[in-house]
């Protein structure tokens, strides 16, 4: 420690030295396009080789000039250059204010000038990209904005090698290179935050909270860099909130719409303010947005074991609102051209209130004497909260020859369910009937032995025709399949809590960047990490034990109601399958329920996952955790066509586990520490062979920590599925070699085709384990836990064009597109048996990305339309191909326009999810044994905007 004191009081020293008896000066100021500042503009001193290059306010700092007239050069992509002469004084800083860059051509100018709030946004994310010693893709505001992308995690499906994992059709988890959410950073303004989710342990963060209006730019670093958070095998997506402008802001926007599949309505509306003094010390920001939509989705889920048959079906209808709402606030403050302090907060949630009827039809349950089985069904209701809130306190100080910036932070994330069905159960509330003696078509099922019956999609072994809704829904063709409201029984009720809080207490970071000649810069630094995690969970169950017999569901007539949205059920699937739904009891039903039979309900012991009964302690479990960072990197300017950046990171994390396990059969209290330390090299290299083309070459060692729920030293046992999922603490860090080589050549007018190859050694990766024993005396049980695996590998090569038609004659010239495909493959090797191996992909392993985008834009005119595509990956493996578990290939269409009028009005339409094509989960390659089908149907909104 004191030896870095006493090298950072040397730096300074030099720093001052320098000051002191040098004749320098400095020059800063703002490059602007007239309204929103130029990030990644190059600034050269004519005749010499310093430069500098403007940050994410357009500012920019040219340090040690000599005294004198000079004259700076200013270039952009897409804007002409401008030469400023400059009189430089000894010690003395210059500021030359605003300088105002103009479009190189009559078609981009129209663009920028008439196109108000949009403007081009790829001029400036793709300067950002080209400037940028790393391997990086930069989405500005403005860009997000002219797609529908309502949420963080939506915006980046967009960008080259990036994908996204869905909830109720919205995007949720972000994955980078086909590698799990879980082996990538995903960061708010350079912070990893903390996660919270109700099924989730890992450390992947679901951003379908956090609104995209919130945020300024996105930037997603493939390869990292030593000053980087290390934890980040697939690579770094960065979303940085906005800041304090250059000058005042006022943008209004409110619109409504309508969901098909829910038919009932969308509503947003948002605000913006900001503005700075005329001295320029003072800035500021506020965002507020509100998006309030009705939504539904049709699933089916069949449960089975590979190729064995379906034993039950769930037809499951969920009608539901979400309402996120995000607040966003920055202050900064200049006490001069040399030191500023900024201050950040941030807010999201997402309320999610949701109507769930599940319809299970059991053949595990068949008759053979009548031909009949069971069905049952499922009431549920619930409210599902997200909340995270975080502020951000950071200065940055430049020197004559330095620069230092620090910042200290603090976050929190929670879920937890709301008051339902009262303010002290809070739960995923659950009220079941059940109904015997429901016809099935006896030719629809096959018995696999004695009382064992299972359905079969077509006759050849399990297969499912799309096009054949007999096919799938064949079991109720027998007349006397009707769900019917005075035969159904109630079986139980079900209350399933979870509550989860993760807290970063205190992240504090400080940087030092020191410049020792105009090709010699040094960086070095630090950050450390204190977080902690509690998580509760019960999932209880409850059976009639009143007096009086038990109850049916005609029993509560007045609150049995037509099943909302059943007339349209699975349409797209055909078959009529909801012509045979009943009644279902209503939400205001379920609560009566509650209420009136409270004393009338004995909890399962034997079937609730719960602590005190034993069977719920791998879900119980509280995380303390500490990582501490350093690291030094150097960049050195070998010429003006190549540069090399190299240093290492080092990095410590200390994690505490607590929790329960069983010893001689009671409850005993488990803690578990592991500690690990790493060196972390890292290299990059970007060679110019022209001012327009970019030849990028990366080699970084990168890891992954193991997620939470993988290092509980306990396990869950659940007695209805005879299933044990355990955790592992002496799991491993997930440790990767990272090789990347990138071209890239960027038109003179807006646009940039590049080309790559990636390829990933990956030592201990991390992969569930299945096996079968015996537990508590109940034998044949299935155990999971997590194992550290043998090497893997993942390589891939990346092909993008973004292009304006400039080229082209008349109205053409005014169309351009985005088209990238990121193609993959990977192997792992995991033992099936004491004997056996098999070769695998990566879990989470896409073989394809792609995303195209047409676009017109013509004075106050912008649309587009955009395609994307995900190829099938695995989630889990089983002994064989047919019993992996694949999240099956998706493909959206989406399409967004706006027009301006006037200097202040833009109207703007968008149509989302136009393909309606469904999600899909099934075990083995192909889709045709499917676990899970969602349809969520088409969303479209029309809407005004406000700008100043």
């Amino acid at each position: 420690m004191k030896t870095k004191l006493k090298i950072l009081f040397l730096l300074f020293s030099i720093s001052f030295f320098n000051s002191s008896f040098a004749q320098t000066g400095r020059v800063t100021g703002v490059i602007s396009d007239g309204g929103l500042p130029l990030p990644g503009a190059t600034i050269v001193v004519s005749g010499t080789s310093k430069g500098a290059t403007t940050d994410f306010d357009g500012k920019f700092v040219l340090s040690d000039i000599t005294t004198g007239s000079i004259d700076i050069q200013i270039s952009y992509i897409g804007y002409s250059t401008k030469t400023e002469s400059v009189e430089v004084k000894e010690d003395e800083t210059t500021n030359i204010g605003i300088l105002i860059l103009e479009s190189n051509s009559e078609e981009l100018n129209e663009i920028v000038l008439n196109g108000g709030s949009q403007r081009n946004s790829e001029a400036r994310a793709l300067s950002i990209q080209k400037k940028s010693l790393s391997i990086k893709n930069v989405i500005a505001a403005d860009g997000i904005g002219k797609l529908p992308d309502r949420n963080a995690a939506e915006t980046v499906q967009r960008i080259q090698g990036l994908s996204i994992e869905r909830d109720q059709g919205e995007g949720r988890f972000v994955s980078v290179r086909g590698l799990p959410p879980f082996w990538s950073s995903t960061t708010i303004n350079g912070n990893r935050i903390p996660t919270a989710e109700e099924e989730t342990t890992s450390r992947a963060t679901a951003f379908d909270f956090f609104p995209s209006e919130l945020i300024g730019y996105v930037e997603a670093s493939k390869a990292i860099t030593p000053d980087m958070d290390a934890d980040a095998i697939g690579g770094s997506v960065n979303f940085i909130t906005q800041t304090a402008p250059s000058k005042k802001i006022l943008n209004v926007n409110v619109g409504g719409g309508y969901n098909d599949k829910s038919g009932k309505g969308v509503y947003n509306a948002g605000v913006t303010l900001g503005n700075k003094t005329k001295d320029g010390k003072f800035g500021y920001i506020l965002n507020a947005t509100h998006w309030n939509r009705n939504y539904g989705t049709d699933n089916f889920e069949a449960r089975r074991k590979g190729d064995e048959g379906v034993f039950r079906m769930e037809l499951r209808d969920y009608n539901g609102v979400r309402k996120t709402t995000g607040l966003n606030g920055a202050l900064e403050y200049n006490f001069n051209d040399n030191n500023k302090v900024t201050f950040k907060s941030v807010y999201g949630t997402l309320v999610d209130e949701e109507e769930h009827y599940k319809h299970r039809v059991r053949f595990d349950k068949f008759d053979d004497s009548d031909n009949t089985a069971r069905v049952e069904l499922q009431n549920i209701h619930n409210k599902l909260i997200t909340e995270l809130f975080g502020m951000d306190l950071g200065g940055k100080h430049t020197f004559k020859n330095s620069v230092l910036d620090w910042n200290a932070a603090t976050y929190t994330n929670s879920f937890k369910y709301g008051d339902i069905p009262d303010y002290k159960n809070n739960s995923y509330f659950v009220v079941k009937f059940k109904q015997d003696g429901v016809g099935i078509n006896p030719d629809y099922l096959d018995v696999r032995e004695a009382g064992d019956h299972r359905a079969y999609w077509k006759a050849d072994g399990g297969l499912l025709d799309y096009d054949n809704p007999d096919a799938l829904f064949g079991f109720f063709s027998d007349p006397s399949f009707k769900m019917d409201a005075t035969q159904m029984k109630f079986s139980d009720l079900e209350l399933y809590k979870v509550s989860i809080t993760e807290r970063d207490n205190i992240i504090a970071a400080v940087n030092y960047e020191y410049n020792i000649s105009d090709a010699f810069k040094l960086k070095f630094g630090g950050k450390f990490r204190d977080k902690d995690r509690r998580a509760k969970f019960e999932d209880l169950f409850y059976e009639w034990t009143g007096s009086a017999s038990t109850p049916y569901l005609s029993d509560y007539s007045q609150y049995i109601q037509e099943q909302p949205g059943r007339a349209d059920f699975l349409s797209e699937l055909g078959g009529g399958i909801q012509n045979s739904f009943g009644p279902v009891l209503s939400t205001e039903g379920m609560q009566a329920f509650w209420q009136q039979n409270q004393a009338n309900n004995l909890e399962l012991q034997s079937y609730s996952e719960s602590l005190q009964f034993n069977s719920g302690l791998g879900r119980n479990f509280d995380v303390d955790e500490q990582h501490a960072a350093a690291y030094a990197m150097g960049t050195y300017k070998f010429s003006d066509k190549l540069t090399v950046l190299g240093g290492a990171r080092l990095s410590h994390t200390t994690t505490k586990i607590t929790g329960y396990a069983i010893e001689n059969g009671s409850r005993v209290n488990v803690t578990n520490t592991n500690s690990y330390t790493d060196i972390l090299p890292m290299l990059h290299v970007k060679y110019s062979i022209s001012n327009d083309l970019n030849v990028r070459l990366a080699a970084t060692k990168t890891f992954a920590r193991p997620n939470f729920g993988d290092l509980t030293p306990a396990g869950t046992f659940v007695e209805v599925d005879n299933t044990f999922k355990g955790g592992n603490p002496n799991l491993n860090p997930t440790y990767s070699w990272n090789f990347d080589l990138l071209g890239e050549y960027y038109f003179k007018n807006v646009g940039v085709i590049n080309a790559g190859v990636f390829y990933k050694s990956i030592t201990d990766p991390i992969y569930q384990d299945s096996f079968f024993g015996s537990y508590n005396g109940n034998q044949g049980v299935q155990f999971t836990a997590p194992n550290n695996g043998n090497n893997a590998w993942i390589g891939g090569i990346e092909l993008g064009i973004n292009k304006r038609f400039d080229f082209l004659p008349g109205v053409f010239k005014y169309f351009g597109t985005q088209l990238n495909a990121t193609l993959m493959d990977s192997e792992m090797t995991i033992p099936v048996d004491a004997t056996t191996e098999r070769v695998v992909t990566t879990p989470y392993q896409a073989k394809q990305l792609y995303n195209a985008q047409l676009y017109f834009e013509k004075g106050g005119l912008n649309a587009r339309i955009a395609f994307n595509h995900k190829g099938k990956y695995a989630l889990e493996f089983g002994d064989k191909d047919v019993n992996d578990l694949y999240y099956g290939k998706y493909n959206t269409m989406d399409f967004s326009a706006s027009y301006k009028f006037g200097k202040h009005f833009t109207i703007f339409t968008d149509v989302n999810n136009i393909l309606n094509q469904p999600l899909i989960y099934h075990y083995g390659q192909t889709e045709d044994r499917p676990a899970q089908v969602e349809y969520y149907g088409l969303r479209g909104s029309l809407g005004v905007k406000f700008n100043l």
